[in-house]
């Protein structure tokens, strides 16, 4: 049976609050504190460090305290994420960033970053003992026969939080999906910090909006300069864009030997990390922003960083069809992916494992 009340005094335990009109789980040991949002997506508000008091985790200004539901207004341009775009970490599927039909053409239309991140899920606590918190938790499309199960682990005394995620098709017939994570860091974490990781290649995505694009859309080369769309010069990807700085950017890192990217801030000696398994997620997008865009959504607000463990490259879903980029799950069948997630205490360090399994 789930466990309901926690009787840990210290260690792992949790707590569940009413929060700003919210209904939020937080878990906890001696060493973090994370911040989960049931209700809409098991989105995760808060990831933070009890040494330094250091939150990773980027707040939307303009969407903070988070809201549950989208304005009661014509949508269009994205806004229904944007109504709701606090920022913290939620997961992206099965469409990818792009709003489109689903599968394409002639499903349900879906809205950007797809349905799984808004949907409520059902969150329950497994175990809580002095040894480990575990923590269940099911996600369930509206629109599509997509059914995510996971499994959070924070162990006594660790800075690190175990993923095991679970993609169900229980449709009877085969199916596409783009999958993806997606952090969005900030605060003082990323103030002058820097992108670590093991890549060995960037690329450029093409843009909506290439008069906006800022690098060269379609450049693939080494990890991390990239051609600016001004000027001779490069763009180092791995530096944090200065907080208020016009400097804002979108790349893929590629070419993995295993999963693993962090940010780094050499003046806090504090950084976060992310382990992931590569053949599942090959591709890790980075959006950079010093202030955003002037104009809609982000009216000069957002100095964020992302790190997005991605199944798929970053174009609309009938592109990601026809050009094959997409991963396929047959009727009845089931995808596992890991990840281990958390803070790291020197540049060099990485985490060498993936939940229970070593690479």
């Amino acid at each position: 049976m789930p466990v309901t009340i926690c009787t840990q005094h210290h260690g792992p335990r949790f707590q569940w609050l009413r929060w700003n009109g919210l209904d939020v789980l937080a878990i906890e040991n001696e060493r973090v504190r994370v911040v989960v949002w049931p209700g809409h997506g098991a989105d995760i508000l808060e990831f933070r460090d009890k040494r330094t008091d250091l939150d990773a985790l980027w707040k939307n200004p303009r969407v903070w305290p988070p809201r549950p539901l989208p304005l009661g207004q014509p949508h269009s341009g994205r806004s229904e994420l944007y109504d709701v775009f606090h920022g913290g970490w939620f997961v992206s599927a099965p469409n990818g960033f792009h709003p489109g039909e689903w599968p394409s053409p002639g499903g349900a239309p879906l809205g950007c970053h797809g349905e799984l991140h808004s949907v409520p899920w059902d969150v329950s606590i497994v175990r809580c003992d002095a040894s480990e918190i575990v923590v269940r938790a099911c996600g369930r499309g509206v629109r599509t026969p997509l059914r995510l199960d996971r499994i959070w682990t924070l162990r006594a005394c660790s800075p690190v939080l175990e993923w095991d995620d679970t993609l169900h098709n229980e449709a009877s017939v085969r199916l596409p999906f783009a999958w993806q994570h997606h952090p969005a860091f900030g605060g003082p974490l990323i103030d002058g910090a820097k992108v670590l990781t093991n890549a060995r290649t960037v690329s450029v995505p093409t843009s909506s909006r290439p008069e906006l694009s800022q690098l060269e859309a379609g450049y693939r080369g080494a990890w991390p300069h990239v051609p600016c769309t001004s000027g001779p010069g490069l763009r180092d990807c791995s530096v944090v864009p200065a907080a208020g700085s016009p400097d804002e950017h979108v790349v893929h890192l590629e070419q993995f030997p295993y999963g693993w990217g962090a940010i780094w801030n050499e003046s806090l000696q504090t950084g976060f990390g992310l382990r992931w398994e590569e053949a599942v997620f090959p591709y890790c997008w980075s959006w950079a922003c010093g202030r955003g865009s002037s104009s809609f959504p982000l009216w000069g607000s957002c100095h964020t960083i992302t790190l997005q463990p991605s199944t798929s490259p970053l174009l609309p879903f009938d592109q990601l069809v026809e050009s094959g980029g997409l991963a396929w799950l047959e009727p009845g069948a089931r995808l596992n992916a890991r990840l281990s997630t958390g803070f790291i205490r020197a540049r060099a360090e990485v985490f060498h494992s993936i939940g229970n399994a070593s690479y």
